[in-house]
């Protein structure tokens, strides 16, 4: 089936530049604060809104592919989602054997459940894009397809694997902007200021320990058949903490970019935005691999210098980097996912 390539939205483009940024500053607190990065407050700031804004704009994009068929919906996001994640975790496992280092032997084991948490937001965005496109079909009703899709991963007992859990609203969220593009046009001063009302309001009350890191989504206790209030009402709070941050920073985006977007640094800042998945590979090697292996430390106020820092240097390598990746038809499949080069 024959898909006309849509033209690119280069405040888009901008926006997902922020969100790789706040990935990397976010992961470079955390490698260099030790353990204390849980209470450190640019991580934990960071930690409402940066993945679930990712998986936002995932679903924006996603309407368009209900116009393929399964096969094809398998086949494109197998080779943009899933071969990048096997090479990250044959990379992640040879350097382990290599060294005999492993940043994360708790979680980073040669096992699938290994293969899953390296590089695990490309196996939730794969798995959100099956799920939606499987539920839209089926049931033939989008708010339908949301309410049991989200509901039935949210209870069963794996649902948490890969987080999909706690980013499948984040995703049908953002196919519904996409979806409601003329009403989110038409009232944006409204959305975004009820938006930014709601994350501000929730702000004072979040903590990085309540992230889904430290506090997993368990609703249901499957042995004695009980729901776990006190889960629920976490799970509730983080889900819409990360929709009203995400939306605050969606809407603000196109006015933030018709101010910048005459400068000469805004189209290298899209470009970069066009490049997110090699840079979340790539970051995951540095940070995970080499700086953590490093041992660097620094306290809570020193993070405000060296967690900035760090990413700056970072996005600047990683870049440099994906630039050289895509130019070889090989290594743009298999870090990048992509058949052919980007415009």
């Amino acid at each position: 089936m024959y898909q006309q390539k849509s033209p690119r939205i280069p405040y888009l483009d901008f926006l997902k530049f922020f969100a790789i940024a706040c990935v990397f500053i976010g992961h470079s607190v955390e490698q260099t604060t030790g353990n204390d990065f849980w209470d450190n407050p640019i991580w934990s700031f960071i930690y409402t809104f940066h993945m679930p804004l990712f998986m936002v704009l995932c679903g924006y994009f996603f309407n368009s592919s209900l116009r393929l068929t399964f096969a094809e919906l398998i086949k494109k996001k197998f080779v943009q989602l899933v071969v990048p994640s096997l090479t990250a975790f044959a990379i992640m496992y040879a350097w382990v054997i290599l060294t005999g280092f492993n940043a994360y032997p708790e979680i980073m084991n040669f096992s699938l459940l290994g293969f899953f948490n390296t590089v695990w937001f490309l196996k939730s965005v794969f798995f959100c894009y099956l799920i939606g496109y499987a539920c839209i079909k089926l049931l033939r009703n989008q708010w339908l397809a949301i309410i049991v899709s989200i509901l039935f991963i949210s209870i069963v007992p794996f649902g948490n694997v890969d987080y999909l859990s706690f980013m499948l609203p984040m995703f049908w969220l953002g196919y519904l902007c996409k979806k409601y593009q003329n009403v989110l046009t038409q009232y944006r001063k409204q959305w975004l200021i009820i938006s930014a009302l709601v994350f501000i309001a929730l702000l004072p009350f979040w903590s990085g320990r309540l992230t889904v890191y430290m506090v997993p989504i368990n609703i249901i206790n499957w042995q004695i058949g009980t729901i776990d209030t006190i889960n629920l009402g976490i799970t509730f709070y983080r889900m819409i903490i990360g929709m009203a941050g995400s939306m605050t920073i969606f809407l603000l985006t196109p006015w933030v970019y018709e101010r910048i977007a005459s400068c000469r640094f805004t189209a290298t800042l899209n470009d970069v935005g066009k490049s997110t998945l090699g840079m979340y590979m790539l970051q995951t090697f540095l940070l995970e691999c080499v700086i953590h292996n490093l041992g660097i430390y620094v306290t809570t106020a020193g993070s405000f210098l060296t967690g900035f820092l760090f990413a700056a240097i970072e996005l600047f390598l990683c870049y440099q980097v994906v630039i050289l990746l895509r130019k070889n038809y090989l290594t743009r499949l298999l870090f990048l996912g992509e058949k052919k080069e980007t415009d």
